[in-house]
């Protein structure tokens, strides 16, 4: 099971993997290298919005959050992602 420090750094990995790819320059790819770099960050976009939709699934069948004085998870989140 992974912990918190786990995602955490994991995740840290993630934003700084982010930074890295948003200081490289567009200009020196050839166009079918551009093509297969937006193919290549699309896998990764769908493999990210896979584990939040994993993670929110597992949030609504769990217990109601206290902190929102009991609300059930699905409009605590429909309230915080706008939807």
């Amino acid at each position: 099971m992974s912990s918190k420090t786990d995602w955490t750094a994991a995740l840290d990995a993630v934003h700084q993997a982010y930074r890295a790819v948003e200081a490289l320059p567009f200009i020196t790819l050839k166009p079918a290298d551009q093509r297969a770099l937006l193919v290549e960050r699309d896998a990764l976009e769908k493999l990210l919005a896979a584990k939040q939709r994993q993670l929110l699934v597992r949030m609504v069948a769990g217990p109601p959050p206290v902190e929102f004085a009991g609300a059930p998870w699905a409009k605590v989140l429909a309230r915080r992602l706008r939807i």
